[in-house]
């Protein structure tokens, strides 16, 4: 008899290399680097009112925002490196076609712009004549 098992549901990639390598710490990293854009976006847009009696930052708002900001790009940066990388290295190999090869996908390309756009201004004609002969 066969035992059947189910088919594991597919995880998104990113989230799936984010739990591999370390676990839940880049995840976690994800979460306050975006709630820190969001959070000095919203001080920056005057959304978020800080009180200038606030200790170290009351006095430089903005300032704090620009930071936290600019803390939360770094750490998002951070959590997409290693995801990113292996297509950067795969980058390296990409070589571009020659200059003939690149003028003749050109031509073709063109071409077929062109004929797509008759097709289009034919339909359009049809249309707009078989609209006036109903109406």
């Amino acid at each position: 008899m066969a035992v059947t098992s189910k088919p594991k549901k597919k995880q998104n990639r990113v989230i799936q290399f984010l739990s591999k390598e370390y676990k839940y710490e880049n995840l976690i990293l994800a979460i306050l680097a975006i709630f820190a854009i969001v959070l000095g976006a919203l001080i920056v847009a005057e959304i978020l009112q800080v009180s200038p009696d606030f200790f170290l930052i009351g006095g430089f708002p903005k300032v704090f925002a620009w930071i936290l900001i600019s803390l939360g790009v770094v750490s998002l940066l951070l959590v997409l490196w290693p995801f990113y990388r292996p297509s950067l290295v795969e980058l390296r190999h990409v070589t571009g076609s020659k200059r003939s090869e690149f003028i003749s996908n050109v031509v073709v390309v063109l071409i077929f712009v062109l004929f797509l756009v008759g097709v289009f201004i034919l339909y359009d004609l049809g249309i707009g004549a078989f609209i006036k002969w109903v109406s």
